[in-house]
């Protein structure tokens, strides 16, 4: 059950529902994450907007409406796995709700292109242009669980108590800008991705989002590769010509 006068990572009563652990043995392990929800945004139904804090810079590449106090912002992405609040746990990355099989409603889904898509708007500003409100109050708390519901009904067809339809305005976004079939489907991209928590046992936890494009300098390094093979071959093949 949450307790709210916890000081860090209280997960909302939605994502706190109870449910057997799963094990996977040799998880991808990439860092470690503590989630806070006395971000001044945090609505108090049960899923996000949780304050991720995690050990890879992924701040950097957020909107600043989109982050607080050092941290980045983040939902859940399964109503029947929980987390222990200011606990610390470790991490992998990939578009798959861990565990694999079983562990609770919303485990072992992909994730899929709506639902991405709906994080990216989030995480870069964007979802401003489709009513979202980045200030912090009342009217953030209700986008907040609006966002969340959106969420939960594009992974799977989830819900919960308390909370708005999910076949509301940012759902119905992602189904005009992907399709309908199109935002159900799985998510092909790279710039979302699953933080999939694990405690120290490998003990799999709730799963959340993160936004991970890749830097500008990788982007760079990448085209210059492309102009150097580029060069190497117009001088294999002038050679060629000459001899």
């Amino acid at each position: 059950m949450l307790h709210l006068n916890q000081v860090v990572l209280v997960g909302f009563t939605s994502c706190m529902l109870l449910a057997v652990p799963a094990v996977k043995a040799t998880p991808d392990i990439v860092g470690t994450v503590q989630l806070d929800t006395e971000s001044g945004v945090y609505p108090g139904l049960g899923g996000g907007e949780f304050t991720a804090y995690t050990s890879q810079n992924f701040v950097e590449n957020y909107y600043g409406g989109a982050t607080y106090d050092g941290g980045f912002e983040t939902f859940c992405l399964e109503t029947g796995v929980d987390f222990t609040p200011g606990n610390t746990y470790n991490y992998s990355l990939g578009n798959i709700t861990q565990p694999l099989s079983g562990g609770g409603v919303g485990s072992g889904l992909n994730l899929t292109a709506g639902a991405a898509w709906l994080y990216q708007e989030f995480a870069t500003g964007g979802l401003g242009n489709y009513g979202y409100s980045y200030t912090f109050g009342t009217t953030r708390q209700q986008d907040d669980n609006l966002l969340q519901a959106a969420l939960w009904e594009l992974q799977g067809g989830q819900s919960y108590p308390g909370y708005p339809s999910g076949d509301n305005q940012f759902y119905q976004d992602a189904i005009n800008a992907l399709g309908a079939s199109g935002a159900t489907n799985s998510y092909t991209g790279s710039s979302i991705e699953v933080i999939q928590l694990w405690d120290g046992n490998g003990n799999a936890a709730q799963n959340q989002l993160v936004y991970t494009p890749v830097p500008d300098t990788a982007k760079t390094a990448g085209l210059l590769g492309i102009s150097v093979l580029g060069i190497v071959l117009f001088r294999f093949r002038n050679r060629k010509a000459i001899q």
